[in-house]
Protein backbone atom coordinates (compact mmCIF):
# COMPACT_ATOMS: atom_id res chain seq x y z
CA UNK A 1 0.00 0.00 0.00
CA UNK A 2 1.36 3.41 -0.98
CA UNK A 3 2.01 6.13 1.63
CA UNK A 4 -0.86 8.13 0.15
CA UNK A 5 -3.28 5.22 0.51
CA UNK A 6 -2.10 4.63 4.05
CA UNK A 7 -2.75 8.27 4.89
CA UNK A 8 -6.29 8.10 3.55
CA UNK A 9 -6.93 4.86 5.42
CA UNK A 10 -5.56 6.30 8.64
CA UNK A 11 -7.73 9.39 8.45
CA UNK A 12 -10.79 7.29 7.63
CA UNK A 13 -10.15 5.04 10.63
CA UNK A 14 -9.76 8.10 12.87
CA UNK A 15 -13.07 9.52 11.67
CA UNK A 16 -14.86 6.24 12.26
CA UNK A 17 -13.27 5.88 15.70
CA UNK A 18 -14.42 9.36 16.73
CA UNK A 19 -17.84 8.97 15.17
CA UNK A 20 -18.61 5.60 16.74
CA UNK A 21 -17.18 6.25 20.17
CA UNK A 22 -14.00 4.15 20.01
CA UNK A 23 -12.19 7.41 20.69
CA UNK A 24 -14.70 9.08 23.05
CA UNK A 25 -15.16 12.81 22.74
CA UNK A 26 -17.03 14.95 25.23
CA UNK A 27 -19.98 16.42 23.37
CA UNK A 28 -23.69 16.91 23.78
CA UNK A 29 -26.08 18.75 21.52
CA UNK A 30 -29.65 19.21 22.69
CA UNK A 31 -31.62 22.13 21.32
CA UNK A 32 -35.09 23.21 22.40
CA UNK A 33 -37.74 20.53 22.19
CA UNK A 34 -41.16 21.37 20.79
CA UNK A 35 -44.19 20.86 23.02
CA UNK A 36 -47.23 19.11 21.57
CA UNK A 37 -49.87 21.78 20.93
CA UNK A 38 -52.69 19.91 22.70
CA UNK A 39 -50.83 19.17 25.96
CA UNK A 40 -51.40 17.75 28.48
CA UNK A 41 -51.86 14.31 26.94
CA UNK A 42 -52.71 12.69 30.31
CA UNK A 43 -54.50 14.37 33.22
CA UNK A 44 -55.90 13.39 36.62
CA UNK A 45 -59.30 11.68 36.53
CA UNK A 46 -61.91 13.50 38.55
CA UNK A 47 -63.08 11.23 41.36
CA UNK A 48 -60.57 8.56 40.37
CA UNK A 49 -57.67 7.01 42.22
CA UNK A 50 -55.34 9.54 40.50
CA UNK A 51 -57.56 12.60 40.95
CA UNK A 52 -54.85 14.83 42.46
CA UNK A 53 -52.00 14.29 40.03
CA UNK A 54 -50.45 12.07 37.39
CA UNK A 55 -46.66 12.16 37.03
CA UNK A 56 -43.41 10.41 36.14
CA UNK A 57 -44.37 8.95 32.74
CA UNK A 58 -42.41 5.88 31.66
CA UNK A 59 -43.26 4.77 28.12
CA UNK A 60 -42.32 1.69 26.10
CA UNK A 61 -43.21 1.08 22.46
CA UNK A 62 -43.73 -2.70 22.21
CA UNK A 63 -45.55 -4.62 19.49
CA UNK A 64 -46.91 -1.49 17.85
CA UNK A 65 -48.46 -0.27 21.11
CA UNK A 66 -47.35 2.59 23.36
CA UNK A 67 -47.52 1.53 27.00
CA UNK A 68 -47.25 4.08 29.80
CA UNK A 69 -46.77 3.56 33.51
CA UNK A 70 -47.18 6.61 35.69
CA UNK A 71 -47.60 7.70 39.30
CA UNK A 72 -51.02 8.69 40.53
CA UNK A 73 -51.95 10.44 43.76
CA UNK A 74 -55.22 10.98 45.60
CA UNK A 75 -55.30 12.63 49.05
CA UNK A 76 -51.74 11.52 49.72
CA UNK A 77 -52.20 7.90 48.67
CA UNK A 78 -49.86 6.84 45.87
CA UNK A 79 -49.99 4.11 43.26
CA UNK A 80 -48.62 3.26 39.84
CA UNK A 81 -51.06 3.36 36.95
CA UNK A 82 -51.10 2.13 33.36
CA UNK A 83 -52.37 3.47 30.04
CA UNK A 84 -51.94 2.45 26.41
CA UNK A 85 -52.08 4.22 23.06
CA UNK A 86 -51.74 3.49 19.35
CA UNK A 87 -50.12 6.83 18.52
CA UNK A 88 -48.45 7.99 21.75
CA UNK A 89 -50.80 10.97 21.97
CA UNK A 90 -54.29 9.69 22.76
CA UNK A 91 -54.25 7.44 25.82
CA UNK A 92 -56.67 5.02 27.44
CA UNK A 93 -56.16 4.56 31.18
CA UNK A 94 -56.55 1.27 32.98
CA UNK A 95 -59.22 2.05 35.61
CA UNK A 96 -57.23 1.04 38.71
CA UNK A 97 -53.63 1.25 39.89
CA UNK A 98 -51.50 -1.69 38.79
CA UNK A 99 -48.98 -1.44 41.66
CA UNK A 100 -49.74 -0.32 45.22
CA UNK A 101 -47.76 0.09 48.46
CA UNK A 102 -47.24 -3.06 50.52
CA UNK A 103 -49.09 -4.06 53.64
CA UNK A 104 -48.26 -2.65 57.06
CA UNK A 105 -44.74 -3.65 58.03
CA UNK A 106 -43.59 -4.14 54.44
CA UNK A 107 -40.49 -2.34 53.15
CA UNK A 108 -42.73 -0.34 50.74
CA UNK A 109 -45.72 0.19 53.03
CA UNK A 110 -45.66 4.01 52.88
CA UNK A 111 -45.43 4.67 49.14
CA UNK A 112 -44.40 3.32 45.75
CA UNK A 113 -43.09 5.44 42.88
CA UNK A 114 -41.50 4.98 39.45
CA UNK A 115 -39.03 3.76 38.40
CA UNK A 116 -38.88 2.41 34.94
CA UNK A 117 -39.98 -0.61 32.91
CA UNK A 118 -38.12 -2.89 30.50
CA UNK A 119 -39.46 -5.50 28.05
CA UNK A 120 -37.04 -8.44 27.92
CA UNK A 121 -38.80 -10.30 25.10
CA UNK A 122 -41.00 -12.46 27.34
CA UNK A 123 -42.12 -10.20 30.19
CA UNK A 124 -42.04 -6.71 31.60
CA UNK A 125 -39.66 -5.85 34.42
CA UNK A 126 -40.29 -2.82 36.62
CA UNK A 127 -37.89 -1.23 39.07
CA UNK A 128 -39.61 1.11 41.48
CA UNK A 129 -38.87 3.01 44.65
CA UNK A 130 -40.63 2.33 47.91
CA UNK A 131 -40.48 3.60 51.46
CA UNK A 132 -41.59 2.69 54.96
CA UNK A 133 -41.66 4.65 58.24
CA UNK A 134 -38.87 2.78 60.01
CA UNK A 135 -36.84 0.51 57.73
CA UNK A 136 -36.53 2.75 54.65
CA UNK A 137 -37.80 6.25 55.33
CA UNK A 138 -35.47 7.65 52.62
CA UNK A 139 -36.30 5.02 50.04
CA UNK A 140 -35.13 1.72 48.59
CA UNK A 141 -35.68 -0.03 45.24
CA UNK A 142 -37.81 -3.04 44.40
CA UNK A 143 -38.46 -5.22 41.35
CA UNK A 144 -41.75 -6.47 39.93
CA UNK A 145 -42.55 -8.57 36.85
CA UNK A 146 -45.57 -8.83 34.55
CA UNK A 147 -46.64 -10.67 31.41
CA UNK A 148 -49.10 -7.98 30.28
CA UNK A 149 -47.96 -4.76 31.97
CA UNK A 150 -51.05 -4.72 34.17
CA UNK A 151 -50.83 -7.65 36.60
CA UNK A 152 -47.57 -7.33 38.52
CA UNK A 153 -45.83 -9.68 40.95
CA UNK A 154 -43.37 -8.12 43.37
CA UNK A 155 -40.08 -9.97 43.78
CA UNK A 156 -40.12 -11.87 47.06
CA UNK A 157 -36.59 -10.81 47.90
CA UNK A 158 -37.33 -7.06 47.68
CA UNK A 159 -35.83 -4.58 48.13
CA UNK A 160 -33.12 -5.25 45.54
CA UNK A 161 -31.18 -2.07 46.36
CA UNK A 162 -30.91 -0.39 49.76
CA UNK A 163 -29.19 2.82 50.92
CA UNK A 164 -25.46 3.08 51.52
CA UNK A 165 -23.06 5.97 52.11
CA UNK A 166 -23.50 7.48 48.64
CA UNK A 167 -27.33 7.59 48.79
CA UNK A 168 -28.08 7.21 52.51
CA UNK A 169 -30.31 10.26 52.83
CA UNK A 170 -32.38 9.83 49.68
CA UNK A 171 -32.74 7.41 46.78
CA UNK A 172 -35.44 7.51 44.12
CA UNK A 173 -36.32 7.27 40.42
CA UNK A 174 -34.37 4.18 39.28
CA UNK A 175 -34.15 4.18 35.47
CA UNK A 176 -32.95 0.89 33.96
CA UNK A 177 -31.99 -0.22 30.46
CA UNK A 178 -30.74 -3.65 29.39
CA UNK A 179 -27.49 -3.62 27.42
CA UNK A 180 -25.18 -6.48 26.44
CA UNK A 181 -26.54 -8.87 29.08
CA UNK A 182 -26.13 -6.18 31.74
CA UNK A 183 -28.74 -4.04 33.43
CA UNK A 184 -27.69 -0.42 33.80
CA UNK A 185 -29.40 1.86 36.34
CA UNK A 186 -29.24 5.61 36.80
CA UNK A 187 -31.04 7.04 39.81
CA UNK A 188 -31.39 10.02 42.12
CA UNK A 189 -29.49 10.11 45.41
CA UNK A 190 -28.36 12.24 48.32
CA UNK A 191 -25.33 11.13 50.33
CA UNK A 192 -24.83 10.64 54.05
CA UNK A 193 -22.40 13.56 54.12
CA UNK A 194 -24.97 16.10 52.93
CA UNK A 195 -26.39 18.39 55.65
CA UNK A 196 -29.76 17.40 57.03
CA UNK A 197 -31.38 20.48 55.46
CA UNK A 198 -29.71 20.00 52.07
CA UNK A 199 -31.86 19.90 48.95
CA UNK A 200 -28.96 18.71 46.80
CA UNK A 201 -29.55 15.58 44.74
CA UNK A 202 -27.28 13.93 42.23
CA UNK A 203 -27.54 11.24 39.57
CA UNK A 204 -25.88 7.97 40.50
CA UNK A 205 -25.17 4.76 38.57
CA UNK A 206 -25.27 0.99 39.20
CA UNK A 207 -24.99 -2.21 37.15
CA UNK A 208 -26.32 -5.75 37.52
CA UNK A 209 -26.18 -9.04 35.65
CA UNK A 210 -29.60 -10.20 36.85
CA UNK A 211 -31.50 -7.03 37.81
CA UNK A 212 -31.48 -8.14 41.44
CA UNK A 213 -27.92 -7.84 42.76
CA UNK A 214 -26.56 -4.38 42.01
CA UNK A 215 -23.08 -2.90 42.10
CA UNK A 216 -23.09 0.84 42.74
CA UNK A 217 -20.67 3.17 40.98
CA UNK A 218 -18.47 4.72 43.70
CA UNK A 219 -19.12 8.36 42.81
CA UNK A 220 -21.65 10.75 41.27
CA UNK A 221 -21.97 10.47 37.48
CA UNK A 222 -23.94 13.69 36.96
CA UNK A 223 -24.05 16.45 39.54
CA UNK A 224 -25.44 19.98 39.86
CA UNK A 225 -23.68 22.75 38.00
CA UNK A 226 -20.81 24.44 39.85
CA UNK A 227 -22.06 27.78 38.53
CA UNK A 228 -24.35 29.14 41.27
CA UNK A 229 -26.42 31.00 38.69
CA UNK A 230 -27.04 27.96 36.52
CA UNK A 231 -30.53 26.52 36.06
CA UNK A 232 -29.39 23.21 37.66
CA UNK A 233 -27.05 24.50 40.37
CA UNK A 234 -28.86 22.86 43.31
CA UNK A 235 -30.26 19.52 42.13
CA UNK A 236 -30.26 17.15 39.20
CA UNK A 237 -32.67 14.23 39.39
CA UNK A 238 -35.03 11.77 37.68
CA UNK A 239 -32.90 10.63 34.72
CA UNK A 240 -34.18 8.92 31.57
CA UNK A 241 -31.61 7.22 29.34
CA UNK A 242 -31.52 5.85 25.78
CA UNK A 243 -28.60 4.00 24.18
CA UNK A 244 -28.52 4.12 20.39
CA UNK A 245 -25.80 1.51 19.93
CA UNK A 246 -22.96 4.01 20.21
CA UNK A 247 -23.66 6.74 22.76
CA UNK A 248 -25.92 7.18 25.77
CA UNK A 249 -28.33 10.12 25.85
CA UNK A 250 -29.79 11.30 29.18
CA UNK A 251 -32.69 13.62 29.84
CA UNK A 252 -32.83 14.86 33.44
CA UNK A 253 -34.55 17.36 35.73
CA UNK A 254 -32.77 20.29 37.30
CA UNK A 255 -33.36 22.97 39.93
CA UNK A 256 -31.56 26.27 40.51
CA UNK A 257 -31.02 28.29 43.69
CA UNK A 258 -34.70 29.10 44.07
CA UNK A 259 -35.55 25.36 44.20
CA UNK A 260 -38.73 26.09 42.24
CA UNK A 261 -39.64 26.00 38.56
CA UNK A 262 -37.77 22.84 37.52
CA UNK A 263 -36.57 22.43 33.94
CA UNK A 264 -35.24 19.58 31.80
CA UNK A 265 -31.71 19.16 30.44
CA UNK A 266 -29.83 16.76 28.20
CA UNK A 267 -26.41 15.07 28.39
CA UNK A 268 -24.43 12.44 26.48
CA UNK A 269 -21.93 9.78 27.51
CA UNK A 270 -19.70 7.27 25.72
CA UNK A 271 -19.82 4.77 28.59
CA UNK A 272 -22.77 5.55 30.89
CA UNK A 273 -20.60 6.95 33.67
CA UNK A 274 -18.90 10.02 32.16
CA UNK A 275 -21.44 12.63 31.09
CA UNK A 276 -21.29 15.93 29.22
CA UNK A 277 -24.17 18.38 29.55
CA UNK A 278 -25.49 20.08 26.41
CA UNK A 279 -24.54 23.73 26.04
CA UNK A 280 -28.10 24.49 24.94
CA UNK A 281 -29.56 23.38 28.30
CA UNK A 282 -32.22 23.53 29.47
CA UNK A 283 -33.90 21.89 26.47
CA UNK A 284 -37.42 22.15 27.96
CA UNK A 285 -38.69 24.97 30.19
CA UNK A 286 -41.98 25.97 31.87
CA UNK A 287 -44.69 27.40 29.64
CA UNK A 288 -45.90 31.00 29.61
CA UNK A 289 -47.94 32.47 32.45
CA UNK A 290 -51.35 30.87 32.69
CA UNK A 291 -50.39 27.70 30.82
CA UNK A 292 -50.86 24.23 32.29
CA UNK A 293 -47.07 23.84 32.82
CA UNK A 294 -46.19 27.43 33.73
CA UNK A 295 -44.70 26.51 37.13
CA UNK A 296 -42.39 23.71 36.09
CA UNK A 297 -41.48 20.76 33.86
CA UNK A 298 -39.64 17.72 35.20
CA UNK A 299 -39.24 13.93 35.37
CA UNK A 300 -38.71 13.29 31.66
CA UNK A 301 -39.36 9.91 30.08
CA UNK A 302 -37.82 9.46 26.63
CA UNK A 303 -38.83 6.76 24.18
CA UNK A 304 -38.51 5.96 20.50
CA UNK A 305 -41.86 5.29 18.84
CA UNK A 306 -42.88 7.69 16.11
CA UNK A 307 -39.35 9.09 16.23
CA UNK A 308 -38.02 10.40 19.53
CA UNK A 309 -40.77 11.36 21.96
CA UNK A 310 -40.24 13.01 25.33
CA UNK A 311 -42.94 12.69 27.99
CA UNK A 312 -42.71 14.85 31.09
CA UNK A 313 -44.50 16.22 34.16
CA UNK A 314 -45.91 19.71 33.99
CA UNK A 315 -47.70 21.77 36.59
CA UNK A 316 -49.17 25.26 36.88
CA UNK A 317 -49.53 27.75 39.70
CA UNK A 318 -52.87 26.32 40.76
CA UNK A 319 -53.45 23.17 38.69
CA UNK A 320 -52.22 19.71 39.66
CA UNK A 321 -49.53 17.82 37.83
CA UNK A 322 -50.29 16.43 34.38
CA UNK A 323 -48.24 14.72 31.68
CA UNK A 324 -47.12 16.40 28.49
CA UNK A 325 -45.33 15.42 25.30
CA UNK A 326 -42.51 17.13 23.41
CA UNK A 327 -40.84 16.39 20.09
CA UNK A 328 -37.14 16.84 19.26
CA UNK A 329 -35.61 19.68 17.29
CA UNK A 330 -35.12 18.98 13.61
CA UNK A 331 -32.54 16.29 12.81
CA UNK A 332 -32.02 15.37 16.46
CA UNK A 333 -30.37 12.02 17.06
CA UNK A 334 -28.38 10.21 19.73
CA UNK A 335 -25.49 10.72 19.43
CA UNK A 336 -25.08 14.06 17.77
CA UNK A 337 -22.31 13.85 15.16
CA UNK A 338 -19.58 15.96 16.72
CA UNK A 339 -18.07 18.98 15.03
CA UNK A 340 -14.60 17.45 15.34
CA UNK A 341 -15.72 14.31 13.54
CA UNK A 342 -17.37 16.41 10.84
CA UNK A 343 -14.19 18.41 10.29
CA UNK A 344 -12.15 15.22 10.06
CA UNK A 345 -14.62 13.70 7.62
CA UNK A 346 -14.55 16.76 5.37
CA UNK A 347 -10.76 16.64 5.48
CA UNK A 348 -10.74 13.01 4.41
CA UNK A 349 -13.16 13.69 1.58
CA UNK A 350 -11.15 16.64 0.31
CA UNK A 351 -7.91 14.68 0.54
CA UNK A 352 -9.45 11.69 -1.24
CA UNK A 353 -10.90 13.87 -4.00
CA UNK A 354 -7.50 15.43 -4.66
CA UNK A 355 -5.84 12.04 -4.65
CA UNK A 356 -8.39 10.44 -6.98
CA UNK A 357 -8.06 13.30 -9.43
CA UNK A 358 -4.41 12.35 -9.85
CA UNK A 359 -4.81 8.63 -9.24
CA UNK A 360 -2.70 6.40 -11.49
CA UNK A 361 -4.80 4.37 -13.89
CA UNK A 362 -4.77 0.61 -13.72
CA UNK A 363 -4.83 -2.21 -16.19
CA UNK A 364 -5.72 -5.75 -15.32
CA UNK A 365 -3.42 -8.73 -15.91
CA UNK A 366 -5.89 -11.23 -17.34
CA UNK A 367 -3.77 -14.24 -16.39
CA UNK A 368 -3.00 -13.43 -12.77
CA UNK A 369 -6.15 -11.44 -11.96
CA UNK A 370 -4.08 -8.76 -10.24
CA UNK A 371 -3.77 -5.03 -10.87
CA UNK A 372 -0.59 -3.32 -12.05
CA UNK A 373 -0.39 0.45 -11.83
CA UNK A 374 1.10 2.42 -14.72
CA UNK A 375 1.35 6.14 -15.04
CA UNK A 376 0.43 7.80 -18.34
Amino acid sequence: MSPTSKAILGLAVLVLAVSFGVIPLAFAVGGDWIKYSANPILSPTSGGWDSDSVATPRVLYVGGVFRMWYEGVRTGATGIGYANSTDGVTWKKYPAPVLLPGAAGAWDSSAVALGSAVWNGTRFLMWYSGSSPVAFPNGAFGLATSLDGISWAKYRGNPVMTPSEIDQKYMAAPYVISLNLTYNMWYTGRSASDPASSQVTRILYATSFDGITWNKWPSTVLGPSTNPNAWDSVSVYSPSVIFDGTVFGMWYSGLGQSSINPQIGYATSPDGSTWTKASENPILSPGPAGSWDAAGVEQPGATFGNGFMLYYDGFGKTAGTGIGLAYPPQNFKVPEFSGIAQALLFGVLAFAATYLAHKPKARKNQLLGTRFLTRE
